[in-house]
């Protein structure tokens, strides 16, 4: 697993099972010494049909997520 440095929070892709189905999500655990982590669904009702398919799409979000943020996406 490769996590990406976007600020206050490390992110990395994976994926969550719920009922049966999948999900790509992009986890972001804050930067010590906050302990939180927090799952975030990449994409509102899109579904997985393999836990694999799920996890490959949440890690090319995180990825884009990362270019998003270097090129100044949350700066005002």
């Amino acid at each position: 697993m490769t996590e990406f440095d976007i600020g206050e929070f490390f992110i990395h892709g994976d994926a969550r099972e719920v009922e049966g189905e999948f999900q790509a999500v992009i986890v972001m655990r804050a930067k010590p010494p906050l302990t939180t982590v927090t799952t975030h669904q990449v994409e509102k009702d899109r579904w997985f049909k393999t836990f694999e398919t799920a996890a490959v799409a949440g890690r090319e979000q995180a990825q884009a997520l990362k270019a998003a943020v270097d090129s100044g996406a949350l700066t005002s």
